[in-house]
């Protein structure tokens, strides 16, 4: 079983700043002790996954943070991120929601648990990746564009960089696995799940 957060969901069932986790694997047992242990072997026990979502839904939210909220800011930038996907400008955000540029990266980074620059960035890569699984044929240049990057070899780097594979070596094994049913593509650990 996993939980997906959305970005700055996280934060209330942590007890810990969500950038405390940046690049790290931690186990829920590094994180709850001796509780998540018991979380999971209640799991295990129980035959349906019904039952299963219960224990873990129970689980989290008695961790709940009573009356978790979100920084007005990180608020505000979350959606204005998702309205206007394409190239915001951080301090510009920062402006319109009242706060120092340094102020804001230091409240989004703790409270979401990364930079807003990087935070865009795997958005945008994210939105890549659904467009790719779209489209019978795959215009590089064009999606690059479209997603705002600079230009290709932008995108390439970000491709690279979060999928720990070229674009060309994610279509072959997106192929492969369509076509013979192979091992699903692996990716580096992302920091969001959007």
């Amino acid at each position: 079983m996993a939980v997906g957060f959305k970005p700055g969901g996280a934060f209330p069932f942590l007890g810990l700043a969500a950038d405390e986790l940046l690049d790290t694997h931690a186990s829920l047992q590094d994180i709850w002790g001796r509780a998540a242990l018991e979380i999971r072997e209640r799991v295990s026990a129980e035959r349906t996954p019904a039952r299963r979502f219960r224990i873990l839904q129970g689980a989290l939210l008695s961790r709940l943070v009573p009356r978790p909220e979100l920084h007005p800011a990180v608020l505000s930038a979350l959606d204005y991120f998702r309205r206007n996907p394409s190239r915001p400008i951080v301090g510009n955000v920062a402006r319109e929601v009242g706060l120092s540029n340094r102020r804001f990266i230091d409240v989004f980074n703790f409270q979401v648990g990364v930079k807003p620059k990087l935070f865009l960035r795997i958005q945008r890569f994210q939105r890549v990746l659904q467009k790719v699984h779209l489209l019978p044929v795959v215009d590089w240049g064009q999606l690059a564009l479209e997603q705002g990057y600079f230009d290709q070899s932008h995108l390439i780097r970000d491709f690279v960089a979060f999928s720990g594979l070229s674009p060309a070596d994610y279509l072959r094994r997106l192929r492969d696995f369509r076509n013979n049913g192979t091992d699903p593509i692996k990716f580096n650990h992302l920091p969001l799940a959007g």
